[in-house]
């Protein structure tokens, strides 16, 4: 089965508008314009939904109410999607028409102009009313309507250049920085279970040592950037900061002023990967897609919604471990994790292109775990 790569544009526009350009199969540059105001109330109630989602996980309370309630949450914001303005809504519906009933057909690519953080990949296509209340298992084969699921969706800054992942680097070249709240790493790391601790040591052997001030972030940044691939940040944050401690606070300015590359750099591109609290969420005055969209940038993976530390630590850690050893592309770790995860995978987003990968290397450090995080231990101290 070949799976067409579908790219959707998201532009601004004058007025209280947003222009969606749709290249559907066969049906190339349909586009129509959606209230925004109309489309982010959605999006911000699929949030709430998704973090209630987590605070039941966290609670050790039934996940099939919650589940249904996203997926309604979800449904809405669908439908927002292909609300078309005055007489576009028959364009609108047209398009909603040649969505695939089937998963795995199309790969959803969105691009976005500046402002815009939608959570694209929490809606839903089908009835929510059809989902039982307390499934005996929560499999994430029955809730394949949610985008991110079925579309395996990734979200980038229209500006980005793409370049530099024509040539995916090696295992043995890669570089690494790693920026860490301190105390939070030091909770969560003491709580990752003894077996999983050889898995989790041996992710981290590209790295350089974990920085945890922005004054240290910044200094290093300028000695490696030119030769960096990957950038992970874990500690405190919301959609417009990043703390490292209590005073001591990134903001998106301060990302975009000192962390930033050559105007003419194509290679290697740097992916990174905010593992705090919201950091894909935005605000009206910018966000972090913008500040990982410039040169030399290919994006990051954030999280729409609060997250217990733990889960966290070891879901990046997956997901690194996947990248560094397995020669995979973020799309097919993200569709892996996911489901592997679900459904508390459902917290995290790929803005960022989906094909940046690192060669494979020619043995792991050790085997990657095959657990659900979302039944495990979720928390070691706080949410990030």
């Amino acid at each position: 089965m070949t799976m067409d790569i579908v790219p959707l544009q998201v532009a601004t526009d004058i007025g209280p508008s947003w222009k969606l350009t749709w290249d559907i199969p066969n049906w190339p540059n349909r586009h129509y314009h959606v209230d925004k105001t109309i489309l982010q109330d959605c999006g911000q109630e699929a949030r709430k939904a998704l973090q209630h989602l987590i605070d039941e996980a966290q609670a050790k309370n039934p996940l099939g109410p919650p589940l249904k309630n996203l997926a309604r949450a979800g449904a809405e914001l669908r439908d927002a999607i292909f609300l078309g303005a005055g007489q576009e809504a028959a364009e609108a519906e047209f398009v909603r028409e040649q969505l695939p009933p089937e998963i795995g057909l199309w790969h959803l690519l969105i691009t976005l102009d500046e402002r815009i953080y939608i959570p694209w990949g929490l809606a839903y296509d089908g009835d929510p009313d059809l989902l039982p209340d307390s499934p005996a298992q929560i499999l994430p084969q029955l809730y394949q309507g949610f985008w991110c699921l079925k579309y395996s969706v990734c979200t980038l800054h229209s500006v980005l250049d793409p370049r530099g992942l024509l040539k995916p680097r090696n295992n043995d070249e890669v570089q690494m920085l790693r920026i860490i709240n301190k105390s939070c790493w030091d909770a969560a790391e003491q709580a990752v279970p003894d077996g999983e601790k050889a898995f989790f040591n041996g992710v981290w052997k590209r790295s350089q040592a974990p920085i945890t001030t922005s004054e240290e972030f910044f200094k290093a940044w300028k000695q490696w950037h030119n030769d960096l691939d990957l950038l992970y940040l874990y500690c405190h944050a919301n959609g417009t900061k990043l703390a490292l401690s209590g005073t001591d606070e990134i903001s998106t300015t301060k990302f975009l002023m000192n962390v930033r590359h050559d105007a003419h750099h194509t290679r290697p591109v740097c992916l990174v990967f905010l593992n705090g609290c919201q950091t894909a969420i935005g605000a009206d005055r910018g966000g972090f897609m913008e500040a990982t969209g410039n040169t030399g940038f290919c994006g990051f993976i954030g999280t729409e919604a609060k997250i217990p530390d733990l889960f966290a630590m070891r879901f990046a850690a997956d997901f690194f471990g996947h990248l560094l050893y397995g020669g995979m592309t973020v799309v097919e770790i993200m569709d892996k994790l996911r489901h592997q995860h679900f459904p508390l995978s459902l917290v995290y987003s790929a803005c960022c292109h989906p094909q940046f990968r690192i060669k494979r290397a020619k043995s792991a450090p050790a085997a990657l775990p095959t657990r659900n995080l979302s039944y495990e231990p979720l928390q070691a101290a706080r949410l990030l």
